[in-house]
């Protein structure tokens, strides 16, 4: 296997080599057409444009039902030969790779899709695809990007050395999802009694504290003004703000919570949620105008049931405990601070705080319905986004969501920094502002076939090499130059000048799409597919909105902590998206059956609907009956190959 020190090295040289013009171009012959079997199971999303009405472009061309999508026409000028879309439209990445892999990928010089790296890794090294490291000399602009961060070239290297796929690259080092709330529903419970409507809700207190940050804990104080255990709207309200203006010197109470000099913890929020949920005549008003009998207040809720991991996050706020070592669901693993691999569902730092996450729970600060995945509705709508609904009863306070989608449905939503805390693993004892979802590299992407002509591969690394030019990269992200603004930048909140979208692109979007640019991007223009190439963040700044600008400035301006694949910390270096796995691990990992079965545990027992599991001790049964101990041992192989160990 090579070490990953020799393939930067190797990286080092072929770029110079390329950028000093030795390699020559001119006599490289490239096929005047080139087969891409690319899929998404998604027939909006592929290269082919499968709308039944005609798009109009701003310079008067149609493009009709059948034709190659815009971004792959103009692609396909810039490159010089014909671009040939052979997917089944509505086909899975997955399903493609298992039926191509049969017949040796042999209909198409280029395959690829969504999450399937894996695959593209592994059948490379089984000699199904070139080994893009051989001709690094062709393709001097994706040398040089592996130059620049190499640890995204160690996370794409296969378990032989090989780098045989290249990723669609997110924005990395940039924040991914983040704290919203009502910023109204704050102001109007602790600035002032104006607003408050008489209440009669209790709740059964449970959760009991975790920080010892200041004189006295909120927490403790809530619980010890409750009358038999149960506290009411009144003494929790009461407590929290007498308890912030004992502690802080803010102006406003509210001030502890929102805007930039916001320094809560997670029993300060929690606290505040507890106020929120024992509000329901309040906050109906202070939303609609009017008391509604019946609210019901959700203080914390996800986008969608399948967003229920998203709980598991909340462990973060207890001294910095890892919970997904990349911005994916599946990402459990993460580095320990000493290149040790962890399963961070099964380990002890995480287990150890469940059942504060079941205390919440309990209490019913949490939407109820989070972990039922047969629930298809879009909470997020029905919390944020349905105040102006005649007879809507279910409102929400607080969750964890994308800036632009969340700030876009409503202007009553503002974004707010995260809790603070420690993260002692990371050697991190001083509180700060941390969030552990950052941009990441996708395991999406594309490969070419070893089965493919020497004319063939010459077209398609010319093709990969494009998308990693700035022009190709501009195209992918920002579509044709004619829905552009020619010789005008957008400058961003973070300073940066990206190109600028016309007012075409916005109408169409509009027209065509609910005002959802990138939808509209992807499934009419054909730009932002899954493709090998790097995202920036021009695009998704163009079309946030006032209140989405303001929560970039705020996290970014508060140099808010999050992980990124170039830290010095280990703990808080992100993981690859996918491990490379040999046949042998491939083996191994049928004896073991760690995953599922423990998950759908956990959540029964913090939402407490199964009644045999009593303690965490007995999901860390679950695990070790599983073979978590080998399911580790695997990956840390894995791991080390990364790391070149």
């Amino acid at each position: 296997m090579k070490k990953i020190g020799l393939l930067l090295a190797v990286l080092a040289i072929l770029c110079m080599t390329a950028c000093n013009g030795t390699s020559d171009d001119a006599a490289l012959k490239t096929a005047s057409s080139l087969k891409i079997n690319f899929c998404h199971g998604n027939n909006s999303r592929t290269m082919t444009y499968q709308k039944a009405v005609p798009l109009n472009l701003p310079d008067g061309t149609t493009v009709s039902q059948g034709d190659l999508k815009p971004t792959w026409q103009y692609i396909s000028r810039q490159v010089g030969f014909e671009i040939q879309d052979v997917a089944v439209q509505d086909q899975k990445a997955s399903e493609m790779v298992d039926i191509c892999a049969s017949t040796g990928f042999d209909n198409a010089v280029i395959f690829g899709g969504n999450s399937i790296a894996e695959d593209l890794m592994n059948y490379g090294a089984e000699g199904f695809f070139i080994n893009l490291l051989d001709h690094l000399d062709e393709m001097p602009d994706v040398a040089q990007f592996l130059e620049d961060n190499p640890n995204v070239a160690k996370a794409i290297t296969a378990y032989d050395g090989g780098i045989y796929h290249l990723p669609y690259v997110a924005e990395i080092d940039n924040y991914a999802r983040v704290f919203f709330c009502r910023g109204d529903w704050v102001t109007s419970m602790l600035d002032s009694t104006d607003a408050l409507e008489a209440e009669d809700r209790t709740l059964n207190v449970a959760y009991e504290g975790y920080w010892e940050r200041s004189a006295t804990n909120v927490i403790d104080l809530q619980n010890a003004a409750a009358k038999g255990g149960v506290l009411d709207r009144d003494t929790a309200l009461a407590t929290l703000i007498k308890y912030i203006n004992d502690t802080y010197d803010y102006a406003k109470p509210s001030e502890l919570y929102l805007g930039e000099g916001a320094l809560y913890d997670i029993d300060e929020l929690i606290a505040l949620w507890r106020v929120m949920k024992l509000s329901p005549n309040t906050l109906s008003k202070v939303s609609t105008g009017e008391v509604i009998p019946g609210t019901e207040i959700s203080p914390y809720f996800f986008r969608k049931t399948s967003y229920r991991d998203e709980i598991f996050k909340l462990a973060n706020y207890f001294d910095g405990v890892r919970v997904h070592g990349s911005d994916s669901y599946k990402a459990r693993f993460y580095d320990d601070g000493q290149n040790n691999v962890v399963y961070s569902y099964a380990s002890e730092e995480f287990l150890s705080k469940v059942d504060y996450l079941k205390q919440i729970y309990s209490e019913g600060l949490i939407y109820s319905e989070f972990t039922d995945t047969s629930y298809k509705d879009l909470i997020r709508k029905t919390m944020f986004f349905s105040d102006d609904i005649d007879g809507v009863k279910q409102f929400g306070f607080m969750t964890y969501d994308w800036i632009v989608s969340t700030t876009s449905g409503s202007n009553k939503i503002i974004g707010m920094l995260p809790p603070l805390t420690t993260l002692s693993q990371a050697g991190i004892n001083d509180f700060v502002h941390y969030v552990e979802n950052t941009r990441a590299i996708k395991p999406d992407g594309w490969s070419i076939s070893a089965k493919a002509s020497e004319e063939e591969i010459h077209a398609a690394l010319k093709l990969f090499n494009y998308l990693f030019t700035e022009e190709g990269r501009h195209a992918q992200i920002y579509s044709i130059p004619a829905t552009r603004v020619a010789g005008e930048s957008f400058i961003g909140p973070d300073g940066q000048a990206y190109p600028k979208f016309s007012q075409w692109l916005f109408d169409a979007a509009r027209e065509y799409k609910n005002n959802d640019l990138g939808g509209f991007m992807r499934d009419f223009m054909g730009s932002l597919l899954a493709v090998g190439y790097q995202k920036e963040m021009g695009m998704e700044l163009q079309y946030t909105n006032e209140n989405g600008t303001a929560t970039w400035k705020l996290y970014n301006e508060n140099e808010v902590l999050s992980p990124s694949y170039s830290s010095e910390n280990a703990y808080l270096r992100m993981m690859p998206p996918v491990f490379s796995l040999t046949g042998q691990d491939l083996a191994k990992l049928t004896t073991v059956a760690v995953g599922d079965d423990q998950t759908d545990a956990l959540f029964k027992y913090i939402t407490g609907s199964d009644e045999n599991i009593k303690s965490v001790d007995d999901i860390a049964k679950l695990y070790e009956e599983g073979g978590i101990d080998l399911y580790e041992s695997i990956y840390q192989g894995a791991y080390d190959r990364i790391l070149g160990k």
